[in-house]
């Protein structure tokens, strides 16, 4: 009887290491979790602008090649 009681301590405390182990590891998960999704917000963000700041660029040159053409319009309709 004796015995049995030591085997099922000891595969209780096998079990407490474990559990122990698992939570640790799921600490890490979630640790890395948070900065995977805190790294994935800052890309998105860097990467909006990088677009923003392309399309204003087309932009400005759609707009100068507007104006030229406006411009040549009115110089030559007062001919």
């Amino acid at each position: 009887m004796e015995d049995i009681l030591k085997q099922i301590l000891g595969e209780l405390k096998g079990i407490k290491t474990d559990i122990g182990v698992l939570k640790t590891g799921q600490a890490r998960i979630e640790s890395g979790q948070q900065k995977l999704q805190q790294n994935l917000i800052e890309s998105l963000g860097s990467y909006t602008e990088k677009i923003t700041e392309h399309v204003d660029d087309k932009t400005e040159v759609l707009n100068k090649s507007v104006y030229k053409v406006e411009s040549e319009l009115k110089r030559l309709s007062r001919q």
